[in-house]
């Protein structure tokens, strides 16, 4: 433990020397559209503060039993860094150079980006980290085929996406009909992305066991909002209500695939890998 917790101090006083590059780079960036540089460096400094809490946290753990405590912590900061990244990379896709209204400037994005991305791996990796000392101190999360009130849970969740999903579908469906009409092919990108829970959901609602739920690969579903972010960035940027509206409703999807993403995981044991030493005794 004492190795988790000196690596702690040193994650936290990482996640602030990234936390005091995006500052330094917002405040001294010359760009066309300030406030859209601002809302990207105030989403990337909160991604950047998830390995400042993780490494305090991690400080604190003096045995296998405060990291078994602690470890939902990890989790939640892991889930809550990768929520907040998605308006991150949507508002860098709306940062303008001076005087080039629709431009895209690769420059500052490149460098506001490096020490994003670097604080979401770091947090991923201390909460992994945590997760791994418990497992092989406690065993698997799930230790056997997880059928019965486990899969129940997953298919209940499964249920609570098609539903949300389908409301934030109807949310921006409204937002469509009273949006100018040069944004309705922006906007069929912002239906892929609500619809794309319902589609999860319908998939986890047939889960019966661990088994089957390793064959629904959540992370796929990232795909979309992925590739909608120059959509995403155009419409919710404009700063009119409507734009807020739409980004609002894209941004309540990626967080119930963010949910997805980590019930999924905890349930079927994506980071203990016990099925891989099954499918090897089988295949002996």
């Amino acid at each position: 433990m004492r190795g988790i917790r000196g690596r702690g101090f040193v994650l936290a006083a990482v996640g602030m020397v990234l936390a005091a590059w995006v500052v330094v780079v917002a405040a001294t960036a010359d760009v066309g559209n300030p406030r859209v540089l601002v809302a990207a460096a105030v989403c990337g400094g909160l991604v950047c503060l998830g390995p400042v809490a993780g490494g305090l946290v991690a400080a604190r753990i003096a045995d296998v039993a405060a990291a078994g405590r602690v470890r939902h912590v990890f989790v939640v900061l892991e889930g809550a860094a990768l929520a907040i990244f998605f308006p991150f990379y949507w508002f860098t896709f709306g940062v303008e150079p001076v005087g080039k209204p629709g431009g895209f400037l690769l420059g500052v994005v490149l460098v506001l980006a490096v020490p994003v991305v670097a604080a979401l791996l770091l947090t991923t990796w201390s909460s992994r980290t945590v997760h791994r000392i418990v497992v092989e101190d406690s065993g698997p999360i799930v230790p056997d085929s997880g059928d019965g009130a486990p899969a129940q849970r997953v298919r209940v969740l499964g249920t609570v996406l098609i539903v949300v999903g389908v409301v934030l579908s109807a949310g921006v469906t409204a937002v469509a009909f009273a949006a100018p009409s040069n944004w309705l092919f922006l906007e069929i990108f912002g239906l892929l992305v609500t619809f794309t829970p319902v589609l999860l959901g319908i998939a986890l609602s047939r889960v019966k066991d661990v088994y089957s739920a390793r064959r629904r690969n959540v992370g796929a579903y990232f795909i979309v909002p992925t590739a909608s972010g120059f959509a995403v960035a155009k419409i919710g940027s404009t700063g009119a209500e409507l734009g807020m509206l739409f980004g609002a409703l894209i941004f309540g999807a990626v967080v119930l695939l963010v949910i997805a993403l980590l019930v999924v995981r905890e349930y079927t044991g994506e980071w203990d890998r016990p099925w891989r030493e099954q499918r090897r005794a089988v295949s002996r």
